[in-house]
This record gives C-alpha cells, sequence and structure tokens, in this order.
C-alpha cells in the first residue's frame, strides 16, 4: 500500500508542472522585447502605459535550413482598454506582427499620430528603417515618399516593386522584389492598415534568396510540355481510374512566378492550367501541372475540382495527407501540445493508481469487517 501511495504522490508530483502555462524563459524573453521594441518604435505604442501579458508562446525545433520559429500571442492592458497582439518569429527575428483592439478600445501612442493614413505609412517605413537598419530599405522608403496621393497604383525602383491595394476598410501597401518582369511574392515587406489605423506587419525580405532568374521555358514551351504530361494523367474516384478525358486547346491559364526549392532558394516556376472539354467524375474540370523554368522538371500534376470533393489521388509530390491536429507548422508537435500530451497521460496513470488503491482497500474491508451487511456492500459498490 505505501508503494502505490508513493506513486501516486510521484506522479502528481510530476503532472503538476505540466498542468501549468509555459513560463517565458530566455529565449521567449528575447521575443518579447523585440515585439515589444516594434511596438514602441514602429508602431509608436506608449509601452509604458500597457501591462503585457504573454497568453501564448509556441517554438518549435530548427528546421532543414536551421531556421528556428516560434509563436506568440501578447495581450496588453492599459487603463483604455486591451490589445491583442500575434508574432510570428524566425530565429529570434521579428518577421510578422498582427494587433487588434478589443471592443471600444483606444490605441495609445507616445506621439499624436498624423490624421491622413499616407503620412501615417511614410512614418512607419521612416521607423522600420531605423529600427532594421537594412539598406534595402532605402529604396522602399524612397518609393513610398514619391507618393503624394493614396490610391492603387504600382512604382518599381531597381528590384523593389512599390504596390498600394485598396480595399475598405482595408488598405494594403507591399514592397516586393522583382526581377527581369518577374515579382517575387514571397520575398515581401508590407503593412496593412484598418479604418486607418495599423493592423499588421509582415517582413518576408530576409527570408528568401533568389538562385537564379534564368527562364530556359517560355510561356509556350511550359503549356507543350504541361500538356505533354497530362495526357499520360490518372486519378482515381473511389474504385474508378480515370484516365480518358479531353483537354481543350483553350482556354489555358499560365502563371510564372519564384518559388523556393530547398534552403530558401527561390527559382523560376511555371504553374499551368489545363480546362477539360467537360466535368468528368469526381467534379474534375482541369488539370494543374507546376514546372520549374529553369529546367523544365515537373513538380506537381494533379486534377482540380470545379466543385464537391477533390479527388482521391494526387501525384502532387509536395502534397501531404492530412496532418493531425496536434501537429506544429513543421510536422513536429508543439510544446504547448506536448505539455497536453504528457500531462494526460500522468493523469491517466494517477487514475489508474487509484482505482488500484481503492480496491485494495475494498478487498481488506471485505476481508476484516465481519460486520458489513449486505447494503453497506451495496452502497460501497455503487
Amino acid at each position: 500500500m505505501k508503494k502505490i501511495m508513493s506513486t501516486i504522490v510521484l506522479l502528481l508530483v510530476l503532472a503538476f508542472p505540466l498542468l501549468q502555462m509555459p513560463k517565458a524563459y530566455s529565449t521567449e524573453l528575447t521575443d518579447q522585447e523585440n515585439a515589444a521594441a516594434f511596438l514602441a518604435d514602429v508602431v509608436g505604442l506608449d509601452m509604458a502605459k500597457y501591462n503585457t501579458t504573454v497568453v501564448v508562446y509556441n517554438s518549435y525545433p530548427a528546421d532543414t535550413n536551421g531556421v528556428v520559429a516560434a509563436h506568440a500571442n501578447y495581450r496588453l492592458e492599459s487603463a483604455e482598454g486591451k490589445v491583442e497582439v500575434s508574432c510570428q518569429f524566425r530565429n529570434n527575428a521579428l518577421v510578422s506582427l498582427g494587433m487588434n483592439r478589443l471592443g471600444d478600445s483606444s490605441i495609445l501612442y507616445a506621439q499624436p499620430q498624423p490624421t491622413d493614413l499616407l503620412s501615417r505609412a511614410k512614418g512607419l517605413i521612416q521607423r522600420y528603417q531605423d529600427y532594421s537598419g537594412a539598406a534595402y530599405l532605402q529604396t522602399m522608403n524612397d518609393l513610398l515618399s514619391t507618393v503624394t496621393e493614396l490610391k492603387p497604383m504600382n512604382a518599381t525602383s531597381g528590384n523593389v516593386k512599390l504596390i498600394i491595394k485598396i480595399n475598405e476598410p482595408f488598405t494594403h501597401i507591399d514592397w516586393i522584389y522583382t526581377v527581369n518582369g518577374t515579382d517575387v511574392p514571397r520575398k515581401v515587406i508590407g503593412f496593412k492598415f484598418e479604418d486607418g489605423s495599423f493592423a499588421n506587419f509582415g517582413n518576408g525580405w530576409d527570408l528568401y534568396t533568389v538562385g537564379s532568374t534564368d527562364m530556359k521555358l517560355s510561356r509556350d514551351d511550359a503549356i507543350r510540355i504541361a500538356r505533354q504530361h497530362a495526357q499520360s494523367y490518372s486519378w482515381k474516384v473511389g474504385n474508378t481510374t480515370v484516365s480518358k478525358f479531353t483537354i481543350l486547346d483553350s482556354p489555358v491559364n499560365a502563371e510564372n512566378s519564384m518559388q523556393p526549392r530547398g534552403d530558401n532558394m527561390l527559382y523560376p516556376w511555371w504553374n499551368i492550367q489545363l480546362y477539360l472539354d467537360k466535368t468528368y467524375p469526381g467534379m474534375i474540370g482541369s488539370i494543374q501541372v507546376g514546372l520549374w523554368a529553369d529546367t523544365g522538371e515537373i513538380t506537381n500534376i494533379e486534377a482540380i475540382s470545379t466543385g464537391g470533393p477533390p479527388p482521391e489521388d494526387s501525384t502532387d509530390p509536395t502534397e501531404s495527407s492530412t496532418e493531425q491536429s496536434l501537429t506544429s507548422e513543421n510536422g513536429t508537435v508543439s510544446s504547448m501540445n506536448m505539455y497536453i500530451i504528457t500531462a494526460t497521460a500522468i493523469i491517466a496513470l494517477v487514475g489508474a493508481a487509484l482505482l488500484i488503491y481503492f480496491r485494495k482497500i475494498r478487498k481488506t474491508t471485505k476481508k476484516t469487517d465481519a460486520y458489513t451487511t449486505r447494503g453497506e456492500e451495496g452502497d460501497w459498490n455503487d
């Protein structure tokens, strides 16, 4: 009996810390400091008036490129209300931040803000340049400084394209890397505003490097190669394999972009969508083919549904089976979920130990208590 009780105590000791929310350790504090510095130095919040709480912090093991990712949610509370902040980090560098005020909460700025959005945006990019110190931000700053009216537009300087999009209540101001007429949406820095106030920031500029811009395949070449491979493609619907179909000569959608191909290096890539003459089993109306524009290598072929469930079979090497809800973005179990899994297992073990303990007591009681009545035994069993 003493061994059983000792086991229960030990399991409870192990379980207790796992049932707590993970605390902010040194790495988390570094990320939190980075986020707080961005909110103060770039967004312009008066952080001294906010009480900051770490709501969620998840970090993930380094990927194949040695990049350590982390996600954090913070809550800023002041006398004027609450603000939620969501951040993404890569190797402790802030790569995205979203800010959402709750209800009628007011945003507390250290300095009065300009009344017009364009001036606010110009101030943001200038402060971000001072905060970051990256040389490429000067071109972005210069591009926006030439804008005199906030309206949808494109402007290019060297390898930087400024794109302004307005879709009330949202305004997007993005700087995208462009090379030889091809935009690289992954390599971008952008600000999003809602009702004239800062809402989101993202920086993928440093996450990717252009490996090659050599476009060996023209649009016509890419379509021809895609058509050849699509003719021999097939898909399954239940137990039926669909392999006989007709591909129309037109229309054809052909989009060129830069995509990562190992070590976060970007290369030119064609995405070709070929339309079929009718809707085939599985509600399939087109075949999509992806191929590298510099090598001609096929990256994926898949049947595209016009509606309803997708086909059961796909030869897309980049597609994987649906991830379990407990896995993180890089396929590993997140630290928060590991806490939950481990704590649940220990609780189950504690429950089993308690069950054994009470069964021992029951057997002992039955053997030693000669005066126990049947009614009392029944109550015990209940």
